[in-house]
C-alpha cells in the first residue's frame, strides 16, 4: 500500500538505505544531503537548488500492515536491552571516545546464543550523543516499534536499523542462517572504539582471535 510522499527528508544511515520511484519531471531533480544541498547527484539536464527542510520520514507508519511470519508476542527464546553509550577511556592502549553496550566494549561484551529457528528479540536504547545505525550480519531483522510506538504501516524488514539520539528501536529476527555473526554499528569509527558483538549459533566457533597480539586487526 504505497503512497505519496512529499516534502519529507529520508535519514539514512550508515549502509542504510532507500528505493525511491518517482515520475520524471522536465525539469532536473537533485538528490543531495540536508548538510551539503550544493552537491549531490543532478537527474536530467541543467541545475536545480535541493529542496530543504520538512519533517523526517517515518518508516515505521508507511503503507497498510499484513501479515508477518513472527509478532511482537513470540514467544521469543531471547529478550535482550541494549543499552548504549559513550565515554572517554582506553581502548587497545589508545585515549578515546568508547561506545559502550550495557557498559562494556568489545570483547567484553557477552553474544546472544541461539539455536538454529529461535526468535531473537532486541532492543537498542541509544543513550549515547550521536546516532547507531545498527547491523546484525547474516540476517534480517523484523522492526517491532519506535520508541515505544508499535509499527503501523507495511512490515518494515531491516538490515540496518538507525537508531538515533535518545531513540529506543525494537526488532526480532529468526534465527536462519547458522554462523558466528557480527553485531555491531555501522559508524566504524565506533565499531572500532568497542561497539561491537556477536550473535553466536551452538556448536559453531572460530579459530581466529581478535586482539592486537594475534595480529588479526579487522580495521
Amino acid at each position: 500500500g504505497p503512497s505519496e510522499v512529499s516534502g519529507k527528508q529520508l535519514a539514512v544511515g550508515g549502509g542504510g538505505r532507500y528505493d525511491l520511484e518517482f515520475t520524471m519531471p522536465s525539469d532536473p531533480v537533485r538528490l543531495a544531503t540536508a548538510d551539503h544541498p550544493d552537491a549531490g547527484l543532478i537527474l536530467g539536464s541543467g541545475d536545480r537548488a535541493a529542496q530543504t527542510g520538512g519533517d523526517e520520514f517515518d518508516p515505521t507508519s508507511y503503507g497498510r500492515p499484513t501479515s508477518t511470519p513472527f509478532t511482537a508476542t513470540g514467544p521469543f527464546a531471547h529478550d535482550d536491552t541494549y543499552y548504549i553509550d559513550n565515554h572517554f577511556g582506553f581502548y587497545n592502549g589508545e585515549f578515546a571516545i568508547l561506545f559502550t553496550m550495557n557498559g562494556n566494549v568489545y570483547p567484553d561484551i557477552p553474544p546472544v546464543t541461539v539455536r538454529d529457528g529461535d526468535l531473537i528479540k532486541i532492543k537498542w536504547v541509544n543513550r549515547s550523543f550521536l546516532d547507531h545505525p545498527m547491523h546484525i550480519h547474516g540476517h534480517h531483522v523484523l522492526v517491532l516499534s519506535r520508541n515505544g510506538k508499535p509499527v503501523s504501516g507495511s512490515p518494515l524488514w531491516l538490515d540496518t536499523v538507525l537508531v538515533q539520539v535518545g531513540e529506543t528501536w525494537e526488532v526480532a529476527l529468526k534465527a536462519d542462517n547458522p554462523g558466528l555473526w557480527m553485531d555491531h554499528c555501522h559508524n566504524l569509527e565506533h565499531s572500532a572504539t568497542g561497539m561491537a558483538m556477536h550473535l553466536t549459533y551452538e556448536g559453531y566457533g572460530t579459530p581466529y582471535e581478535a586482539a592486537p597480539a594475534s595480529g588479526n586487526d579487522p580495521e
